[in-house]
């Protein structure tokens, strides 16, 4: 099925590991090592002679102390053609065909998401264009994919209603990010124009494309778009030929669709330099964005890769990472987060050839000058391009991982390089992922042997036992949900996600907004609320969704009142400090009922809390809301005898009476 370069011997060897250990049905088995690095499998002809394309996409992941990658596969066989997920085996430095189909159009391109808090996988696939445009066939259009990991069977199964569409385009490229709240987004140049969507309600639902709200979203037919969600936000950075700069729109979570605001990250100050379409992004756990950029300048000395960086208040900077002489393309960029360094990846020469890497400190940004270390080469395949690895930032136990692609020769390589870091023990994950205290807990990872301690929540185990170095069980303790953390000599490792402790009386630590009007959105944060069986506003009840163990989004129900909000479940009630109920006003009375302007008035009745305004006829006043039933105000200088009026969010009260401005 697929075609090799090592004996037969180490196939037959390839084959068996991966029956017996996954029961997988294909191996891309063979890799041999070459000048740098390894040369995998051929994907064939059939298929896109780019498979590792294109520049801000990502093709690779890690997932349970496993690199896993979208790669194609082309069955001589069966004349199957689709992109399959790959398993990577470092022992053998080969790829395992799981048999998991991703996209089955052999003209498609991918981004890849690893959702590791919800255990999900995102693929954002498209049919390749180099130039994009509108589509009115419903089998090229953009869609996501989306598939759930069992990790007892290392297995990825597709989720129902999936695909989805994002878009109606065939494209260069598109890719997909997941904000801080859950929304995912999408970027794609369609018609010389920058588009972006996003989810509304659920992963299956996109909004119709719209144009980036910007003052410069008309491009070059060759531009290319990206997204990343960093801090609280989503950017959206992308190259424009025709006024031969890169932007960076900028997007707070939760605001209006059209509330982005454009930056410009290239050129800086007295720069030169102009924009290429060649774009790769990711940002730091602090909100810094990293960009990897090439400059349309051809100068032996000029700039050519550089890296970009914005700074977490919005100052973007610029380092060389390559210049003319070098002749590098289609730079991506990896930041090691631990050891604080950012790496760049490019090919050498722009016509393709080898895969070279340079680094340096996060910090203090210097690139070494020159062509780099060389990550992928072969004498046998000379035209290596398209470096591709993962969104993620990397670390030790990931290692560097880079995948790359012959056109000519039709063949995928890969580079795997170590990465400095300590002996603390690493937490993939762990089995069940709730019960109550009691409940034997596996916990999968490596650097268990010596194990000194385990947490619950930084509560100790009641037991455990180091199975392995990669397996322990643990028993939870009386605590409340959070981390599992794992301690040995050398130091700590902690879940990226929590364990819920079930059984326990629930508790509000807070909630937000503390004010608001029947219908608003609410989150309530505390412990205990797995099992939650009602919410109440002050004894009103509430539709409410359990986020998690210790979130729950609920909205003010019609007829609530002020009070205290309460969570229920089996084991108890947990009761807040009041949360206010914006109504609408009411006006009973006001005294003097007449007086001269700037006349001091106080205005009578129910609902004042959260005033927005007071006027006297059409004329704004000054007031303060001693309480829910009284303002004080005084007459506007350019009030006339009319009615007073009191606004809140929730509605307006006019009065009966009219006040009579005296002159």
């Amino acid at each position: 099925m697929l075609s090799v370069s090592r004996s037969h011997v180490l196939l037959v060897q390839a084959v068996s590991v991966s029956l017996l250990l996954l029961c997988l049905t294909n191996v891309a088995a063979g890799q041999t090592p070459v000048t740098a690095g390894y040369r995998d499998f051929s994907y064939g002809t059939t298929g896109l002679a780019t498979p590792t394309g294109e520049k801000p996409e990502s093709k690779l992941w890690f997932n349970d102390g496993v690199w896993w990658a979208d790669m194609f596969h082309d069955d001589a066989v069966t004349s199957a053609q689709a992109n399959h997920i790959f398993r990577f085996d470092p022992a053998t430095q080969s790829w395992i065909d799981t048999g998991t189909v991703l996209d089955d159009r052999n003209t498609s391109k991918a981004d890849v998401l690893w959702d590791n808090a919800t255990q999900k996988l995102y693929v954002a696939s498209h049919i390749y264009s180099a130039t994009g445009t509108t589509t009115i066939d419903s089998a090229k259009v953009g869609r996501l994919y989306r598939y759930s990991y069992d990790p007892a069977t290392k297995t990825y199964t597709k989720d129902v209603g999936f695909p989805a569409v994002i878009n109606q385009a065939i494209t260069e490229s598109l890719v997909l990010a997941k904000d801080s709240g859950g929304t995912l987004w999408a970027t794609w140049v369609e018609n010389s124009t920058v588009m972006i969507s996003h989810t509304t309600g659920d992963d299956t639902s996109w909004v119709p494309g719209y144009v980036l709200p910007t003052p410069n979203p008309h491009v070059n037919i060759d531009d290319i778009s990206s997204v990343i969600a960093f801090g609280g936000n989503v950017g959206v950075i992308y190259s424009n030929q025709v006024t031969t700069k890169i932007y960076f729109a900028v997007h707070a979570v939760g605001t209006a669709d059209t509330a982005w605001t454009e930056e410009t990250g290239l050129p800086l100050g007295i720069g030169t330099e102009t924009a290429d379409d060649h774009i790769n992004v990711k940002t730091d756990d602090s909100g810094r964005i990293f960009a990897a950029i090439k400059t349309s300048q051809i100068g032996a000395l000029s700039p050519v890769i550089e890296l970009l960086v914005r700074s977490t208040t919005g100052t973007w900077s610029k380092y060389v990472a390559g210049t003319g002489a070098d002749d590098h393309t289609r730079p991506i960029v990896l930041l090691d987060t631990t050891n604080n360094q950012v790496y760049i990846f490019a090919t050498a020469p722009e016509a393709g050839g080898a895969i070279y890497f340079k680094k340096s400190s996060m910090t203090n940004i210097s690139f070494p000058t020159g062509l780099g270390t060389p990550s992928i080469s072969s004498t046998s395949d000379v035209t290596i391009n398209n470096a591709t690895s993962t969104k993620q930032n990397i670390d030790s136990a990931m290692g560097i991982l880079v995948l790359a692609s012959d056109s000519n020769t039709h063949f995928y390589l890969h580079s795997n390089l170590s990465v400095p870091g300590s002996k603390n023990p690493i937490v993939s994950s762990f089995t069940p992922v709730f019960g109550p205290a009691g409940t034997s807990v596996s916990v999968s990872g490596s650097r268990f042997t010596g194990t000194t301690g385990v947490k619950f929540n930084g509560v100790d185990a009641l037991g455990f036992t180091p199975v392995s170095d990669s397996l322990l069980s643990a028993i939870v303790p009386a605590t409340t949900t959070g981390k599992i953390t794992i301690t040995n000599a050398f130091g700590t490792g902690t879940s990226t996600t929590d364990f819920t402790v079930t059984g326990v009386v629930p508790q509000i630590t807070s909630f937000t907004p503390t004010t608001a009007i029947a219908g608003t959105s609410v989150t309530i944060t505390g412990v205990g609320f797995y099992e939650a069986s009602a919410v109440a506003f002050n004894g009103t009840h509430a539709v409410f969704t359990a986020n998690s163990d210790l979130q729950i989004s609920t909205k003010v129900p019609a007829g609530a009142t002020t009070g205290a909000i309460t969570v229920t479940n089996p084991q108890g009630t947990a009761t807040s400090s009041p949360f206010t109920v914006i109504v609408a006003p009411t006006i009973t009375s006001f005294t003097p009922t007449s007086g001269s302007k700037r006349a001091a008035v106080t205005i009578t009745g129910t609902g004042f809390t959260g005033t927005t305004s007071v006027l006297f006829g059409a004329s704004a006043a000054t007031f303060t809301v001693t309480n829910d039933g009284h303002i004080s105000t005084t007459v506007p200088n350019s009030a006339k005898t009319g009615k007073i009026t009191v606004k809140n969010a929730a509605g307006t009260a006019v009065s009966t009476g009219t006040f009579t401005v005296r002159k």
